[in-house]
């Protein structure tokens, strides 16, 4: 039986993301593999706790408030520390890491100081392509093809890349809704309120939707440093009456409220594969989203949910087309369920115990 130190910066689940597909790879593996997950504190939880028989350590500290020349070696010397506590204690064999925090240095330093694999684990594109080579790095795992050609292109071999696929854990299923309204009308975005995930790009194809006719409304469920100029440009844009803001969600609370939703719209600028979109075709509804990173990889235009450029009017253009086309919106409603159900924890364990092996047998190797 395996025993892994996973690194991952929130878990278990609050609001879905990198964390909702840790916890249930580590629900799903528990029979071969024994896990100590180490994570962020959180005050509202133990520091040390058992879930199912794995450990967890909630001790890397939210340190956001000083300066990043303090803050980053901080969390590089307690990753440090209490991952060599571990691995020295609990005869760990492998280090598994989500890739996308510069302090997981200090992983790699004790990869290399006790000679443990480490695997990066790169789900989406904030990794940092030096970081991620430091260390006995025998394979990487990457979610989508654009992760592929990112490690490709900073000199991984392909043949050491082990594609661990993104899955929406089992619950998600307990909210579909397969029927179709008889006028859409509720837009739903989904995720931080940055300028990146293509927010302003939303609210100006909201504007260009409800000039050509639509009366629609956008529910925007998330938080981020950009809410307070999100905010602003409604007002400036005459929209405050058609936009609501929940801020941040349970998890639970966010897949009701997508279910209940006429269309998800994910305008981002880059990707990996955002779990949002695998929900909203999980849940029953349909997306437009920007044919960005690894969104092609789960969505085919016009077949189960619809790709728009990273313009207001390509936005405005694709939701409109499902506004207007019933059986547009049936098909993607449809084969976007049907997409939902080919994709399984099965395959997931199988890549991840692929991986696991591969990096084992390299143990004793120079890397």
């Amino acid at each position: 039986m395996k025993r892994t130190l996973l690194f991952t910066q929130i878990y278990p689940p609050r609001q879905g993301g990198a964390a909702t597909f840790y916890s249930n790879l580590v629900g799903t593996n528990q029979n071969e593999m024994d896990f100590f997950i180490l994570s962020e504190y959180d005050s509202s939880e133990k520091v040390v706790d058992c879930c199912n028989g794995d450990v967890l350590y909630r001790i890397l500290p939210k340190a956001g408030w000083l300066p990043r020349l303090i803050q980053i070696p901080l969390e590089v010397l307690i990753l440090f520390l209490v991952s060599a506590y571990i691995v020295t204690t609990k005869n760990i064999d492998i280090i598994h890491s989500h890739a996308s925090r510069g302090s997981i240095v200090g992983l790699s330093a004790t990869a290399t100081g006790f000679g443990i694999p480490i695997i990066y684990d790169c789900r989406d594109t904030g990794f940092r392509p030096r970081v991620i080579k430091m260390g006995p790095t025998p394979v990487w795992f990457s979610c989508a093809s654009n992760i592929d050609q990112i490690l490709i292109n900073n000199r991984i071999s392909e043949d050491r890349i082990v594609r661990l696929p993104v899955v929406n854990p089992e619950y998600v299923r307990k909210y579909r809704n397969a029927e179709i309204p008889e006028k859409p009308t509720e837009l739903v975005y989904i995720g931080s309120i940055v300028e990146r995930k293509g927010v302003f790009v939303l609210l100006a194809a909201l504007e260009t939707i409800r000039e050509r006719g639509a009366d629609m409304h956008l529910t925007v469920i998330g938080n981020g440093p950009a809410m307070s100029a999100f905010k602003k440009q409604c007002r400036n844009r005459g929209l405050n009456d058609h936009v609501t803001t929940t801020g941040s969600l349970s998890h639970d609370e966010t897949l009701r409220r997508l279910a209940e939703s006429d269309i998800l719209v994910l305008p981002s600028e880059s990707e990996g594969v955002p779990r949002v979109v695998l929900e909203g075709q999980d849940v029953g509804t349909p997306v437009v989203a920007t044919a960005v990173g690894g969104i092609p990889d789960v969505i085919n235009h016009e077949e189960n949910g619809m790709l728009a450029e990273q313009t207001a009017e390509s936005v405005a253009k694709n939701i409109l087309r499902l506004v207007r086309d019933d059986k547009l919106y049936r098909t993607i409603v449809d084969n976007g369920i049907e997409s939902a159900n080919e994709r399984s924890w099965e395959r997931v364990g199988e890549q991840l115990r692929e991986g696991y092996s591969r990096a084992s047998s390299n143990k004793r190797q120079t890397f």
